[in-house]
This record gives structure tokens, sequence and C-alpha cells, in this order.
């Protein structure tokens, strides 16, 4: 065996997060007991287990190369066997000649599957991702599918796929279909028949097994807003009727047309209806009384204890709650609502109520799954997560978030400190951020202010090697507010955080740009500390651009330079040299290099030996571009650019140039690259180099201990945990490394020893 394809025997478990994405819905086996799976948005399927009461991940197998599996808009679970619709089209927005669409069937619970395409449209992370259910294994043999822009599919025993309209409508959010299949009520977003600005009809019905559909009577939205005109949200029956929650997405919907399910951001009014199976003749509004408007979302009904009935809102302004009934919808009484009502009690400390000013963190509340083997077992879903209730006929109900091994959080950056008790610092999307003091445990509530009150969707984050306990962050402010985005910066190793001053009264421009990103939810920028920690340097953001202005900040006060020599505005990533504290570096567009040798004051580009065409300004999910500072050499970064191989740059000062060489071969890929500790020392010593990449035509995550001569595996094709946004080495322990990931959360490799 060569070097090059050597395997090393590591090991590999979760950074505990938990939840912190949006599981989009369940799936009970309903002949089978103890068969419950759950997808998500951006990460694969779970399985619950019982026994232990953790998750476990169906989709690790997936690679960079193809993440298809990574992203399932439905799932079904019949007979024992599991059903997966899933795609992740390169196009982010539906287009139904786009047919990458991927079935994946497993008769073992997940461990192992068959694929086979599906000619339509798929995206798990795309409009509709919390409607359905849209996929169903009917008795006969055959599979149907409300597709999102494609219509329905329909599956025949032997395998073949054929797509019809409904009535010309294209954009399904999910279906019924009657034991015989003799029924099929599908329902619709109402986008290919829409008039002017108003949604087509939502939901009919096929008496024919789908062969012909017809307008089902639905109640009608009180056309007060722009995008009018009910959804179809969700339905499920008992042996009565059929249920069927609806939605019309408020005014400042910011999704358009696609505004449906979650991503209408909140509705501005909704409906609960049930209709009677003997016939489907007409409707009974069942809606339960609130004291505002909302729009419905999950509905959940037992055969075990005929009448009873769950319902939820969806995007409620205010907080989601649930309601139940006992007489089928008849009568209803609030369920769970914020802190008053519900009994709600959470252990994972983020989405605790004090980190959340107060209230109920729980928000898309998009589907209820009641246990067909049993009434007293009701799950939600939210955009962090999972929760349950084990007693839910009780007066005295209890819910809980039951997220262990549900790791779906998006990773951003990683940060191994050489000292201190912080162990790893992690940024990551919608949570912000964590401060690892411990690999084995969940963090406590870590990047937010005095009240607890926390940042979201930090970008990076820089601190001197020499004394990690300062460490400044580029950090977005909450969507209530109650933080605001900019530069975050910690003096006691991330204990505690102050939020610096945006450097307003520059000129009207730069005025702009920081009220902008003091709303909520918005980029702040990228931020460098310098190797003293005297300096901190930071590139103003609006959206993913990164302007070209460079706040020079000592904590206190704030000066702004603008990089004159460009007359156009460069996105632009600002790094610090790791040794000089004068020296800083700027990665721009089009693999543009800047140089500023007086701390940031000012900035002058020189010319680049680095491949033409790379975007390093790009942050967030967008950048494709990973850059390591080697701790302990002055000018000297690591460099993985995506289809360009592993770099290394070089600085020289007396020649005021960049050197660079390639480590990585031609025909070699390189998405992300880390540093770790090679020998007794990290700072000022040799690093061991760790990639996510392909190697020799291999995809897996590499290591090298002599600067890309020779590489070591160190995966094997069970552990390829999907789409991977950054990669760093341990520089303390020898041979562990991190895996920031989009897909399953924050893993730590480690390599274990044979005795």
């Amino acid at each position: 065996m060569s070097e090059k394809s050597a395997l090393l025997n590591y090991s590999y478990y979760n950074a505990p997060i938990p939840g912190g994405g949006y599981v989009t819905g369940f799936a009970f086996d309903e002949k089978n007991p103890g068969i419950l799976y759950c997808r998500t948005d951006i990460g694969g399927c779970y399985r619950y287990c019982y026994e232990s009461g953790c998750w476990q991940s169906l989709s690790r197998h997936a690679g960079m190369e193809d993440l298809s599996e990574t992203f399932p808009i439905a799932i079904a679970a019949a007979d024992k066997k599991l059903y997966i619709a899933c795609g992740c089209s390169r196009r982010y927005e539906c287009d139904p000649a786009d047919h990458g669409g991927r079935l994946c069937i497993s008769e073992d619970g997940g461990e192992s599957y068959t694929y086979e395409d599906i000619p339509c449209f798929i995206h798990g992370n795309l409009n509709g991702r919390g409607t359905g259910r849209r996929l169903i294994a009917g008795a006969s043999g055959r599979l149907y599918f409300a597709s999102q822009c494609n219509g329905l599919g329909i599956r025949d025993k032997d395998e073949s796929w054929s797509f019809r309209d409904v009535c010309g409508e294209m954009y399904l959010t999910g279906i019924y279909v009657s034991e015989d299949e003799n029924i099929i009520v599908a329902g619709t977003a109402g986008i290919s028949e829409k008039a002017g600005d108003r949604r087509g009809h939502s939901l009919y019905i096929s008496r024919d097994s789908g062969m012909s559909f017809e307008e089902l009577p639905e109640p009608e939205d009180k056309d007060e807003a722009h995008y009018s005109g009910f959804v179809a949200h969700r339905m499920s029956a008992d042996d009565e009727f059929l249920y069927v929650s609806f939605s019309a997405s408020a005014p400042d919907a910011y999704a358009g047309w696609m505004a449906y399910s979650c991503d209408g951001g909140n509705f501005k009014y909704g409906r609960v209806v049930r209709y009677p199976l003997i016939d489907f003749a007409g409707y009974e509004d069942i809606t339960p009384e609130a004291d505002m408007p909302l729009g419905y979302g999950g509905i959940a009904v037992s055969r075990l204890l005929p009448g009873l009935v769950a319902v939820s809102s969806i995007c409620s302004m205010r907080g989601d709650r649930i309601w139940v009934s006992r007489d089928r919808g008849l009568n209803w009484e609030v369920a769970l609502y914020d802190l008053e009502k519900g009994g709600l009690t959470i252990h994972t400390d983020y989405l605790k109520p004090r980190c959340h000013g107060g209230h109920s963190p729980v928000h898309w509340m998009s589907d209820l799954a009641m246990n067909p083997h049993n009434a007293d077992e009701l799950w939600f879903n939210t955009g962090t997560g999972v929760f349950k209730s084990t007693n839910f006929t009780s007066d005295e109900r209890i819910f809980s978030d039951c997220c262990e091994g549900i790791e779906e959080t998006v990773h951003l950056n990683l940060y191994s400190p050489p000292s201190g008790e912080v162990q790893l610092i992690d940024i990551l999307g919608d949570l912000g951020g964590f401060a690892f003091r411990d690999l084995h445990r969940a963090c406590k509530n870590s990047f937010a202010d005095e009240a607890e009150n926390r940042y979201i969707t930090c970008i990076n984050a820089d601190f001197p090697d020499n004394d990690p306990d300062m460490i400044a962050v580029a950090a977005r402010g909450n969507w209530t507010g109650a933080t605001r985005g900019g530069i975050i910066l910690s003096r006691d190793n991330a204990k505690t955080w102050e939020r610096l001053p945006l450097p307003y009264g520059i000129n009207e421009r730069i005025d702009k740009i920081c009220h902008m990103i003091e709303r909520p939810n918005v980029n702040p920028g990228w931020v460098a500390v310098s190797a003293d920690g005297s300096r901190i340097v930071y590139t103003l953001a609006e959206w993913i651009t990164l302007w070209a202005d460079n706040a020079v900040c000592d904590g206190k006060s704030v000066r702004v330079e603008y990089l004159k020599e460009n007359t156009h505005r460069p996105k632009l990533k600002i790094m610090s040299d790791r040794v000089d504290p004068m020296y800083l570096y700027g990665f721009g567009e089009d693999s543009r290099l800047y140089v500023s040798r007086d701390g940031g004051e000012s900035f002058k580009e020189l010319p680049s030996p680095l491949p033409g065409g790379i975007d390093f300004g790009l942050i967030d999910c967008a950048d494709k571009t990973q850059i390591r500072g080697d701790a302990g050499f002055f000018g000297t970064f690591y460099l993985a650019l995506d289809g360009h191989g592993l770099w290394k740059l070089e600085y020289d000062k007396e020649k005021e140039s960049f050197s660079a060489r390639r480590l990585s071969a031609e025909g070699d890929t390189v998405f992300r690259c880390g540093l770790g500790i090679k020998g007794d020392t990290y700072t000022g010593a040799e690093k061991m180099i760790y990639i996510c990449g392909i190697i020799d035509g291999e995809y897996g995550f590499y290591r090298s201990a002599d600067e890309g001569k020779s590489w070591y595996k160190l995966n094997d094709d069970k552990h390829r945990f999907g789409d991977i946004n950054c990669i760093e080495g341990d520089s303390r322990t020898f041979g562990r490394f991190f895996i920031g990931s989009g897909s399953f959360g924050l893993i730590v490799g480690e390599e274990q020893k044979v005795i």
C-alpha cells in the first residue's frame, strides 16, 4: 500500500451542540411499533432509538461529491422499509427542468440503501421543506410523491415513474392517499394557476387513483395582502375525517410566491378544516380560537383514542402554540404556548428561555406526529431541533427537548487556541458560536451579552497566539434585536463579551453600512487581531460583500481608512501576521493580495503568485477557500483553494513580494485545510497539515507531516460527513483534528493507537 493511499485508524464523534437546525418532518411506521424517523433540511435523516433516547444519523456516509442525501424533502416508513426522496440542485431555486432527484430505499432501518433516480426537481432546503406528507408507500407497491414543482409523481411496481399536473398545478405541498389508493387528495401552493396577485386553488381530489383531479372545496382567504390565497400545509386522517391546515403568507413575506411553510417568515391568516372520508362532500371549519391571526402548520390524530386531534400554529410573531381536541376538532384547549401553558422543560442550555429573552425558543412548528401505537407520545419539530411529550393525554402534560444525537448545525470556522481553558472556538450559523472547554459535553450559552442574549451567525474569530484569552469575533445581531451586529470582544477566554462600537461618523456611506449591520441577522464583516493584541482590524460587510474599509480599533476608539489604491470596491478578508503586530494581509477578489506594514493604517496591492480567479472575499457558506496563518512564522499562510489544490504562501519583507508553491499534486483537489501539532510544540514549529479533498482520485480526510509529499487517509466511506465548511488541526493533541460540517455538526477525529 502506498503512503498516499495508506489508511490510518481513526474514530469520530461529535463535540455536541445538540439540535441546532430545522427538523422538517417525522415518519412513524404505522404497523410496526418502535420505528420513528425524522428528516432535516440540510442534515439528512435520523432514526430514534427508544432504548437510549438518542437519535442515530442515517446519512453520514454522504460526501461533498454528492450531497443529495443530506437534503431530504420527504420520508416514508412502511412495513419496516424506509423511503427517502432527496436532492440538492445546484440552482438554488425550483427548476422543473432539473431532474436531479434521488430515491433511497432501506430494508434495515437506514443502515444501507439501494438508490434510484427520481426524474424531477428536489431540494430539501428549498421552499416547501416544512410541508408534507409528500411521500406515501401504498399497499399496492406504488409510491406517491408530491413534488416541489413537477406535479404528482407515481412510481409503479416496475419502478417506472410518471408525473402529472393536478388541474394545471405543479407546485405540490403534500398528499393523502386512502388505504385502497382510489382517493388521492393533493395540496398545492397555487403557483402554476395563480391569477394576478392571488394564488390558485390549493386543494384537489382524485377519485380514480390520480388519473384525474377536481377542486375540493376549501376556505377562502380574506384577501388582505400581496400573494393572497391559502396554501394547504398538512393533512392527517383518522377513521372519519381528513384534517387539513391552511395558511396565507403575510404582506412582508420574503420568499414571494414561494412563501409557504416556514419560508413565509410569518403568516397573516389560516384555517383548520375537516372533510368526511365517506364522500368528501364539503368541509367543516374547526379552526381553534386565537387572540391574533395565525397560520396553521402541523396536524396529528390518533386512531387509538378516537377523537384525539392536535394542531399547531406556524411562524407566529408571538410564539407558536399547540391545541388539543378530544372531539375531532369541535372543541379545543391550548396544550402548549410559550411558558404560560404546557410545562415546557428544556435541557439544552442554549435553548433555555433565559437565552431567548425569557421566552420559549419554539418556532417553525410545521409538523406534529402522534405515535400510532401510543397516543401519549406526541412529537413536534422546530427550527432548532425537536420536542416531545410522553404524557400528552394528561391534563398535566409536559413537553421537553429531545435532541441528543441530532447534530444539524452549519459550522463556518474553527480555531484551536494553543493555550487556555478553551479547547476549540466554534463559529457557526444561526447559533453564533461556542467555546468548548470539554469536547465531550455540550457547551453552555457561549457567545452572548451580559444578559445572556445570544449573538447569531458569527463569521470568524481571531486571537493573538501568545494570548488566546483575547478573542475578537464578527457576529450578527439576533432576530429580536436584543443583540446588534458588529465586533464582540472577550478578554477572559470567552467567558464574557463586550460589543465594540461601530465606526459611525466617518462618512455617510459608512454610516449606512453600520446601520445595516446593526439590523437583525445581517452579516457583520471580518475581523483580525494583531499578533500582540494591540489592534483590531475590521472589514465592514453588506450582506456577503466585504467593503474595503479598515476600522482600526483599540477597544475604545475606531478609525477607518479606505483603500484608495483601488477604484473598485473589492471584497476582502484581513488576516493578521502571526508574529509581527504591524503586518496584516488582505485577500480579495480574483486572487488579489494586499499587505499592510503599519498595523492596518494603509494597504498596498502586490502581484499575486496564486492561480487567478479565486474569490477570497466571500464569507459565510459562500466561502470556497480556507486560509490558515502559520503560528510562530512571519508572513506564512496555507491556503485551500477549492479546485486549485493546497498552496503555501509566503511574504518576503525585504523584497516586498509574495511567493507561493503548490503542496498538493496536479489533479488533486483540496477543499479545506487546517494545521495541527506535529511534535511537542505548536507555535514556531512545523505543523501537521489536515485537509478535506480528493487525493489520487479518492475523496476523504487526509493528513501530511511533510508538506504534502505524502498523505495518509483518515476515514472510510461510512464517515464522510456531508458538506465540509472548515477543517482545523488540534494545536495541543497529536493526531486530533476537527471537521466543521454544514450537515452533521462539529466532528472530532482522533487517531486510535494499535495496541
